[in-house]
């Protein structure tokens, strides 16, 4: 079932995954399809995945031209330029030239975070077993 950030936010202990997925299992385009379908019961899956699939569409083109990608509550798409620079082939140790490139990285909300990190630390705050 899908759950908004604030309901999980809202819960006390450790937050969970509201995709039900194996554990270290990446969530795909068919599990968040079935979960919004499974929420929102009154659209079909095939409405579903065409909104799910325009979402990605969008969110892709924008990031194509540059842009940032903000998702409320949720986090931030931003694109970076890198720039040209040398590296080693961890085989050989040679240097080898690495081309310019854009990158997308994600910046988390501070509410995600939060949700994320609630219940990792003990009473001592040192990290529990199974958090990184």
């Amino acid at each position: 079932m899908l759950e908004s950030i604030g309901d999980i936010s809202a819960r006390k202990g450790p937050a969970v995954t509201s995709l039900e997925n194996e554990e270290g299992e990446a969530i795909t385009r068919q599990s968040l399809v079935r979960a919004v379908s499974d929420r929102l019961g009154h659209l079909s899956r095939r409405e579903i995945k065409r909104i799910v699939d325009s979402v990605i569409e969008e969110m892709t083109a924008t990031l194509v031209a540059g842009e940032t990608v903000k998702l409320h509550d949720f986090g931030s798409f931003i694109v970076r330029d890198k720039g040209h620079r040398s590296g080693r082939n961890p085989r050989t140790g040679e240097r080898v030239p690495i081309e310019p490139r854009r990158v997308v990285i994600f910046k988390a909300s501070p509410k995600v975070r939060e949700v994320m990190n609630a219940g990792e630390a003990g009473e001592d705050g040192q990290r529990r077993e199974g958090g990184e």
